[in-house]
């Protein structure tokens, strides 16, 4: 069921979220020497962190009451909030990436308004009461985890494409110079491409573990041909070309920003599938004679 004390927070970090973004895309169009102090976006910021962390700390202790902070999508989603929140508190401290936070804070204002969806309509508690708990838990921590590089590889990506479209275009160069450099972000895109990589592989290895070990999943029997393995799998090749781009001059430079941004794309629409199929899941099992009868 939907949980107000969940959603009214993570509203409040939307808003915050959006705030933040419009402030700093302000700031980037005042020249360097008149810019103002950006303590209102780090206080933006630190908000959202605190209501996220507070959500989930509120979560486990009053509504999971259970060791496991992970055991709904919100959850994961209020996680991730959390981190990349951090991640950009980090970003705006570090002069070399100046201007990335513009990239990073829309992924998370998409991640909260979808955690708002997530609790207010499309609440769902992962089914833990399975084999090796926590192996279960394992494999969601490295798929949240996961996200927070793809994200950052995609918001360097992005701002890839930004600058050197700017810089062909001799257009807005006061603006383009303070920001990163591209030899900086392809070196940031493959650093988090890399991280993703590696979390994405754990993901992928405990979860067909996960599937082999269980008489039945929520992918059915032919779970090998299901849309959330192949975009997963798909996923999986599209940062193992990534993170060797700088072995191969033709996957390098704005094709390697695509990549990374491409990979985004598909690591969120595996968490749409699942959300899909699960939610496909429980309407078909509450629909059941068994179900209407408990009703």
């Amino acid at each position: 069921m939907a949980e107000p004390t969940t959603s009214i927070p993570l509203i409040l970090a939307t808003l915050a979220s959006g705030l933040a973004f419009v402030l700093t895309a302000k700031r980037l169009r005042i020249p360097e020497d008149q810019r103002p102090v950006l303590w209102p976006v780090y206080a933006l910021l630190v908000l959202i962190t605190v209501l996220c962390s507070g959500s989930l700390v509120y979560r486990v202790v009053a509504v999971h009451q259970a060791w496991a902070p992970v055991q709904a999508h919100v959850d994961g989603l209020l996680l991730i909030g959390l981190l990349l929140a951090a991640a950009i508190l980090y970003i705006q401290s570090r002069p070399k990436l100046f201007g990335l936070s513009l990239f990073a804070m829309p992924l998370l204002s998409l991640i909260l308004a979808w955690g708002v969806c997530a609790t207010l309509w499309t609440y769902r508690a992962f089914d833990l009461d399975s084999f090796a708990p926590a192996w279960t838990a394992f494999h969601l921590g490295v798929t949240y985890f996961g996200l927070l590089g793809c994200g950052i590889g995609a918001a360097g990506g992005a701002m890839y494409l930004f600058v050197q479209g700017r810089l062909k275009a001799k257009a807005g160069l006061g603006q383009v110079n303070p920001m990163a450099s591209l030899e900086t972000l392809e070196t940031l895109i493959i650093r988090a491409a890399t991280l993703g990589f590696v979390l994405l592989t754990l993901s992928l290895i405990s979860g067909f573990i996960l599937t082999q070990s269980k008489a039945e999943t929520s992918l059915g029997m032919a779970w090998w041909s299901s849309p959330k393995v192949w975009l997963a799998t798909l996923s999986w090749v599209v940062y193992a070309v990534l993170i060797n781009s700088r072995s191969f001059s033709t996957v390098r430079g704005n094709r390697a920003a695509w990549l990374a941004i491409a990979g985004l794309v598909l690591v969120l629409a595996t968490y749409g599938a699942v959300e899909a199929i699960d939610h496909t899941r429980q309407d078909d099992s509450s629909s059941t004679p068994d179900a209407q009868e408990a009703d």
